[in-house]
């Protein structure tokens, strides 16, 4: 009987991982909804603006380097360089995050009280900031196992994160809780306890797994410099995104305390959306997630190998299986989405959302995957143009509708530009494959 080749193994594996990882994250929102409501919910969003900034400047677009060269090296046979260059990445982004980590927590105060007008901010984001070095060092060494095409450790990982934050909630919420000075500060001393175990299990997997690669023929200094030279643009690609997606987050509390005219139903608002419908949404992503995952080490190592037979195979069926998906996807929830929102979050509101962002779906999901094959062929800059010309169309609508139509205004900015960002990298997929091939 014919085995499934290491890369659908490695998506299913990872696929199995995040389904469950969702689904305990289901039950964690729900439990949090009904004990902390939907007011601090909008709280604990709040600061993960700050909290990916950091993540994008110090890890995101080095950690996709990584993976990408290192899924290069190990096509090549270099796994002495390879597992060098896992060195060098990891002193040079933890020594980024530590100092990222420091400022934020120094001015923890101002920025609260200046972009989010929340004093209940100032706690969660201080602490949550405190855990983002080894929440980085714990991305690069999966990226680094992806680049291996083994996603055991990521997908263990993942779902020891979620059951150690699921447990770690429950606990506190049983035992100190009331003595919390916010609400929000439960979820995320959930988020930090389930990432350090995390961590603790990842590096005694990843070092018992570890084996003796051989000599390296490259100095650290030109790995260092060739991770630079492909992590700079994907850092500056993956920070302006995020800066975008940051000031969208800023923003569409601001514009809705215009449209409401109260800044209470504003948070409780962007907190339903936010913290509750589109987490919904997002489930059947997990698979296309995992999928995106596994696809850029591959395509970087058939360009690598010259393989066109392989590109053009790895472009074309994961995309129409994303597009199948979200057709699905967008069934079950324009059906379901308000029996889903008042029967697990006794909220009609969530429901309607829910309808709304059905039509999303398919352009969501396949937009991740476009992202992930363009990266692997080495298309950085051109995701960077295309995610900032979407996310700056999605900041339009929020400065402009949202005052204008309330959160209705921003899910039509949403559709927008998630419509124009899917045809965009589309198009540019297509010219590229075309150009490659003999």
């Amino acid at each position: 009987m014919k085995k499934a080749s290491p890369f659908i193994q490695g998506t299913l594996v990872l696929t199995a991982a995040n389904l469950f990882s969702r689904f305990i994250g289901f039950y964690n929102r729900i439990f949090l909804a009904g004990l902390i409501g939907a007011h601090q919910m909008g709280v604990y969003q709040m600061i993960f603006p700050i909290y990916l900034v950091g993540f994008s400047m110090c890890f995101q677009g080095f950690q996709t380097a990584l993976s990408k060269i290192a899924a290069s090296l190990h096509a090549k046979g270099r796994e002495a360089d390879a597992r060098k260059l896992l060195s060098v990445t990891l002193c040079f982004t933890v020594f980024l995050s530590i100092i990222f980590s420091i400022i934020v927590f120094l001015f923890a105060d101002e920025i609260c009280r200046t972009f989010f007008k929340e004093t209940d901010c100032i706690a969660c984001l201080q602490i949550a900031v405190l855990v983002l070095p080894f929440v980085g060092l714990k991305a690069c060494l999966h990226s680094y196992s992806l680049s291996l095409g083994k996603p055991q450790l990521p997908a263990l990982s993942l779902c020891i994160e979620q059951i150690t934050r699921v447990t770690s909630i429950f606990l506190i919420s049983v035992t100190f809780f009331s003595k919390l000075p916010s609400a929000a500060l439960l979820a995320v001393l959930g988020m930090v306890i389930g990432e350090m175990v995390s961590l603790f299990f990842t590096l005694i997997f990843f070092f018992i797994k570890k084996k003796e690669p051989g000599s390296a023929f490259r100095s650290k200094r030109s790995l260092l410099s060739e991770l630079l030279s492909l992590g700079v643009p994907l850092t500056g690609n993956a920070l302006s995104v995020t800066l975008l997606q940051s000031a969208e987050s800023i923003l569409i509390p601001m514009m809705l305390t215009r449209f409401y005219g109260t800044q209470h139903l504003a948070i409780e608002t962007y907190g339903i959306l936010n913290g509750m419908a589109l987490p919904f949404i997002m489930f059947p992503s997990t698979i296309t997630s995992s999928l995106s995952s596994m696809l850029l080490p591959k395509i970087s190592a058939a360009k690598a190998e010259g393989n066109e037979r392989t590109l053009s195979r790895a472009s074309k069926y994961p995309l129409f299986f994303c597009m199948l998906l979200g057709l699905a996807a967008f069934f079950c929830f324009f059906t379901l989405g308000p029996w889903i929102g008042s029967l697990v979050f006794q909220s009609s509101a969530c429901g309607i959302y829910l309808r709304l962002l059905s039509f999303l779906c398919p352009f969501l999901y396949i937009s991740g995957t476009l992202t992930s094959i363009l990266n692997g062929l080495g298309e950085t800059k051109t995701t960077f143009l295309h995610n900032g010309i979407s996310l700056v169309i999605r900041i339009l609508f929020i400065l402009f509708a949202i005052p204008l139509h309330g959160i209705y205004g921003y899910l039509f900015g949403l559709m927008t530009s998630s419509i124009l960002l899917v045809l965009l990298n589309y198009r540019h997929m297509k010219k590229t494959l075309s150009s490659s091939s003999p």
